[in-house]
């Protein structure tokens, strides 16, 4: 039998799919603001994956993905359950905002950061509603995941990828021991995304992973304090989800099921999108950037492999005369993950987005006074 909990008014029960809202919080107006909640239970006990999606609400394909996964014919094979939250941002899911009305800040960036309570001071912002009902959701998540996929869009014309984050772990007393749970960790990441079958993007190094507050996102909350396997997944396009996509992310979902032994049978062919190995590991960069304002004319294509020295695009202004730099050059090698949107760019705007080639550990400590108190700091 499986095991009974519940997430808000959801119910698990063996054999069964149950449905279900979970309290975030009041507004002003009276009206509540609540997550939906979908539990899958098979009749046999197993693992607890949970799926998210939509934090961003400019990001459509999750919620299809879990609707189109979860069906009685996956009831009747499930060993174990799924909790699925197809919305976890149901107000940015309304205005088809990446940030809510309600809040200021990126959804993605809300959720528990590990670091010491800081001390009570009235002057001092508090946390947000919203990051105050993800802590409280953060906790159940603690309690009953085994795994967590977080479904997401990347750019219109983006190959779909899974980002691979890297495992981090204190430094001082416990040390080696930590470092050897970390790389554990890290080890069955890297399984648990070979089972989903995409394109594998790893993270930014350290410095700029903090420095974007990633570590801050449903799934690098999950994995580096809860220390439970989970990824973030980029399904392509944004408001315009595809077929291709969407199928191709519902068979990756069931063979990390199938991995995990939650369902039988043989893992099935990930067909309809573009899986790209360039043949050595890659993270994510946005610095193919406009050094002044310019016309774009990109010469490459989502899921391209490129070498540092390659021209990119051409750069002209608005009469077509080229810049005083007039081609924009790889400066590493790697794949291209999307062209940005349009042609035109001001300074500083990233023209493609491309994954480069990644020299640094995927187990490494945590800065050095990450964990250090702050005092008297004033957001």
């Amino acid at each position: 039998m499986g095991k009974p909990f519940t997430i808000g008014t959801a119910e698990a029960k063996a054999g069964s799919i149950q449905y279900g809202e979970l309290q975030l919080f009041q507004h002003p107006t009276g009206h509540m603001e609540f997550l939906p909640v979908v539990i899958v239970q098979g009749a046999e006990d197993g693992p607890c994956l949970w799926l998210t999606a939509a934090i961003h609400g400019n990001e459509h394909s999750g919620p299809l993905v879990l609707h189109r996964l979860i069906d009685e014919a996956l009831v009747a094979q499930l060993e174990g359950t799924i909790v699925a939250i197809p919305a976890l941002s149901p107000a940015g899911l309304r205005t088809e905002k990446r940030v809510p009305y309600h809040d200021t800040k990126d959804p993605n960036r809300l959720w528990p950061d590990g670091k010491p309570e800081k001390a009570p001071d009235a002057e001092r912002t508090p946390a947000s509603v919203l990051e105050r009902a993800y802590a409280r959701l953060f906790e159940q998540i603690t309690e009953t995941a085994d795994y967590l996929i977080d479904f997401h869009n990347a750019w219109p014309h983006s190959i779909p990828f899974a980002f691979l984050d890297r495992v981090l772990f204190r430094l001082g007393p416990k040390e080696a021991e930590r470092r050897k749970e970390a790389e554990q960790l890290s080890n069955t990441m890297i399984e648990m995304l070979e089972a989903f079958g995409h394109t594998i993007i790893r993270e930014y190094p350290v410095k700029h992973y903090f420095d974007s507050e990633l570590h801050r996102s449903t799934s690098a909350a999950v994995l580096l304090l809860a220390r439970k396997p989970a990824f973030t997944v980029e399904l392509g396009t944004q408001l315009m989800p595809m077929p291709s996509i969407l199928e191709a992310a519902v068979a990756g979902t069931r063979n990390v099921l199938r991995w995990a032994g939650m369902l039988p049978g043989s893992m099935e062919k990930i067909e309809g999108i573009q899986v790209v190995d360039p043949g050595f590991p890659v993270h994510r960069s946005r610095a193919l950037r406009a050094v002044e304002p310019c016309i774009a004319d990109v010469h490459v294509q989502s899921g391209d492999i490129i070498h540092a020295g390659d021209a990119l695009a051409d750069l002209r202004d608005i009469w077509g005369r080229p810049l005083e730099k007039p081609v924009l050059v790889a400066e590493h090698d790697g794949i291209v993950l999307s062209p940005a949107e349009g042609i035109l760019f001001n300074a500083g705007e990233t023209i493609i987005y491309t994954a480069i080639k990644d020299e640094t550990p995927l187990v490494c400590p945590y800065p050095e006074d990450y964990f250090k108190p702050e005092e008297g700091k004033q957001n």
